[in-house]
Parts: C-alpha cells; structure tokens; sequence
C-alpha cells in the first residue's frame, strides 16, 4: 500500500506530486521512520501501565496494552522509499513516498532493475 500514487517507466518515476529521472537518481533506499517514536510511546504507555496496574481497571490495561502494540504495529509497518540524488540533496523531494514497508521495498528493487537496464542499455 502507498499513500498518493506511484508509477514507473523505463525512464522516470511518477509520485503523486513529482516525476524523478530514473537515470538521475544514485541511491534508493526504504527506511521505518516512525519505529523510534513508536518505540518511545510503547515504553511511556507500558511503563505508566506497570507502574500503575493496582489501581487501573481491567479495561484500561487492555486499552494500554492494545495502545502498545498498535504503536508497534504502526512504527514497523510503515515506510518511507527515499529517491536521492545529487541535485535532491537537502530538498523536501528527497523522500517522497510512503506506504507499508514490504511493498516499497519490492518498488525499491524494481526500481534498481529498472536503472540498471538503463545503464545497461547505454542511456545514462
């Protein structure tokens, strides 16, 4: 899954706001930017949880603890597929598509394929 749109060609990359050069790009990569937050909420809420177990319902342990392991979840689950190249350096552009990490990850090695047919077949 991916949030916006993603299309690729033999030459470029179309995003839900911006079309990269596939022979412009250097380096590919799928990054979990929200698994340190994730990991931080889940140790706030498990530690007031602990903390506080004798005097919390049933319920609200559950609350917590289903809390947790949503933000677990979440952190591992999402990802970010970053296109860098030496003219994206320090823009906004640089990271630009995100959705489930499994699934950027395959469009990180397609992507790869595609750039490496293109530097095969002498277009670079």
């Amino acid at each position: 899954m991916i949030f916006g749109t993603f299309s690729m060609d033999a030459v470029a990359i179309h995003t839900h706001r911006d079309s990269y050069l596939i022979a412009g790009l250097s380096v590919f990569s799928v990054r979990r930017p929200f698994l340190p937050l994730a990991l931080t909420i889940t140790l706030g809420l498990g530690s007031f949880g602990l903390a506080f177990h004798d005097l919390l319902w049933l319920h609200e342990q559950l609350a917590i603890a289903g809390l947790c392991l949503a933000s677990l979840v979440g952190g591992w689950t999402l990802g970010q597929l970053q296109l860098l190249s030496r003219d994206l350096r320090g823009s906004e552009l640089a990271g630009a598509i995100f959705g489930t990490y499994g699934h950027l990850n395959r469009l990180r090695r397609e992507i790869i394929a595609a750039r490496c047919e293109t530097v095969q077949g002498g277009e670079t």
